[in-house]
């Protein structure tokens, strides 16, 4: 299939299996925003909160990041399942695509793992070598070894990214172990990387559409917003602008999850089913 082809095939089963919505729209806010750091320190000069009370911050927290963990990869299963079925003219609901995620999140996770640790290998293997280069030859060193280092990494972690999507979709679809589906995906890619890089090519157009789509919607809405500031006042503006673009924003999120899981999901089966 040609990248037009794909977008069109993940759009419309966005489009018509509204089921999937929930899970595309965890996969695609922890796959396209992320957290930032920062902040300000309070000059306040009240007396500092219990011990107990910040402990308990800090459990609530955890459970909050444990949850949000576990729903991305539950979600990551789900759709991978949903585009499945929804490829041979099925369809999944949202209990089946929760107990199709719960079956298949541990084993996604452990991908997730694996693939980061690699990632952070190979990242400070090459910052090592850069970081030596430095302190032994000097500046000059280092914006050579920097920039060979660059040309080195660039197209190392490209190709991990598209290893662990290969090997996410074999885990779920062909239910095996993290280790089995990795030993798998590496054979499968071998000889067709130029298909990873245009399933690469192909998600970013495809979350492209989807952003330029919420767009042309919400531009509108939010243009009458601003208009209407000078009659109705700011704050009233503000509540009506979030409870019209908060479906917004919710569907478009969750189509930019569904369209970046259902582009290689088409792209393995359309490969296996040759």
């Amino acid at each position: 299939m040609g990248i037009i082809a794909i977008i069109r095939e993940a759009f419309r089963i966005g489009r018509t299996h509204k089921s999937l919505w929930l899970f595309g729209f965890f996969v695609g806010f922890s796959g396209n925003f992320g957290t930032s750091g920062g902040g300000q320190e309070s000059a306040s000069t009240t007396a500092a909160p219990e011990p107990a009370f910040i402990a308990l911050l800090v459990l609530i927290g955890l459970a909050c990041i444990v949850g949000l963990v576990i729903l991305k990869f539950v979600s990551t299963g789900a759709l991978i399942e949903g585009v499945k079925r929804a490829r041979g003219h099925g369809s999944i609901t949202v209990g089946e695509g929760f107990r199709e995620g719960w079956a298949h999140w541990g084993v996604l996770f452990c991908i997730a793992l694996l693939y980061f640790a690699m990632n952070g290998a190979s990242v400070a293997v090459l910052a090592g070598v850069t970081y030596l280069a430095w302190t032994f030859f000097g500046q000059v060193a280092v914006f050579a070894v920097g920039g060979l280092a660059v040309l080195i990494a660039v197209p190392l972690l490209v190709t991990l990214y598209i290893w662990q999507a290969f090997a996410e979709r074999i885990a779920v679809l062909e239910n095996r172990r993290a280790l089995d589906a990795i030993r798998k995906a590496r054979l499968f890619l071998h000889g067709r990387l130029s298909l990873g890089l245009k399933l690469v090519v192909t998600g970013v157009l495809g979350v492209l559409f989807v952003f330029a789509l919420a767009l042309i919607v919400a531009g509108p809405v939010g243009v009458l917003l601003y208009s209407l500031t000078d009659f109705w006042g700011l704050f009233p503006s503000i509540a009506l602008g979030v409870l019209l673009l908060l479906p917004v924003c919710f569907v478009a999120v969750a189509m930019m999850g569904i369209m970046t899981s259902s582009v290689w999901t088409i792209g393995y089966l359309t490969q296996v089913e040759q």
